[in-house]
């Protein structure tokens, strides 16, 4: 494996080369060659077709959880619980009232007062840099947060990983269920089974998933 961490050495630097305005070099470039090794055990080259983008992927999740984990330090646990039902209630106005909204509007809903909700969006802002396009991209403070929290998440990547290992039979129950959003008795009549067989081999496929990722 040594040979093989020497020839990606590069890429893990050029990706935490990225990100070291924000955190130490040194403990992003760690991040970063835990994640190449991680990738370089479970890579299937019957599975997966380009190691470098299988690996990308292992080594930004552990660059972004250890910035994830340097920002949560930084800002104080009250205010990351409260930027966060900010984004909640945020979202749910863009829905109903069709346009951003207000501060105050979205004190009101929290009952929090306007300035505390200001007070909290600034901390958050600039405890994230959001002015030097800190993920590669032009999303708003909510979304890059999603970002760190589930999109680069090293769990929810074992997740897709030991998805990808299921037959093709479980993987359409598992598309049509948590993907497409169908209920069980919609994804019965897709697949042409009855809501019990469906019903119980999804319990099935969803305990030989948890096993996979324990």
């Amino acid at each position: 494996m040594k040979d093989e961490i020497l020839e990606y050495e590069g890429l893990v630097r050029s990706i935490t080369s990225k990100y070291n305005f924000r955190s130490d070099y040194d403990d992003l470039y760690q991040a970063g060659m835990m994640g190449l090794m991680k990738a370089l055990r479970k890579y299937d080259t019957t599975k997966e077709s380009s190691f470098i983008d299988y690996a990308y992927l292992y080594i930004k999740g552990e660059v972004l959880k250890t910035l994830n984990n340097d920002y949560q330090v930084k800002v104080s646990a009250d205010t990351y619980r409260l930027s966060k039902e900010i984004n909640e209630i945020r979202n749910s106005l863009i829905q109903n009232l069709g346009r951003e909204p207000t501060t105050l509007e979205i004190s009101f809903v929290l009952g929090e007062s306007e300035e505390k909700i200001i007070s909290v969006m600034n901390a958050v802002t600039n405890a994230y840099s959001l002015d030097n396009n800190y993920l590669d991209d032009d999303s708003s403070l909510y979304n890059k947060i999603a970002l760190i929290e589930k999109g680069y998440d090293v769990g929810v990547l074992d997740l897709k990983e030991a998805i990808n290992s299921l037959d093709e039979s479980e993987r359409e129950l598992i598309n049509s269920r948590y993907y497409q959003d169908m209920t069980q008795k919609e994804t019965a009549e897709f697949l042409g089974m009855s809501q019990v067989q469906v019903s119980r081999k999804e319990n099935k496929i969803l305990d030989k998933l948890k096993t996979k990722v324990a």
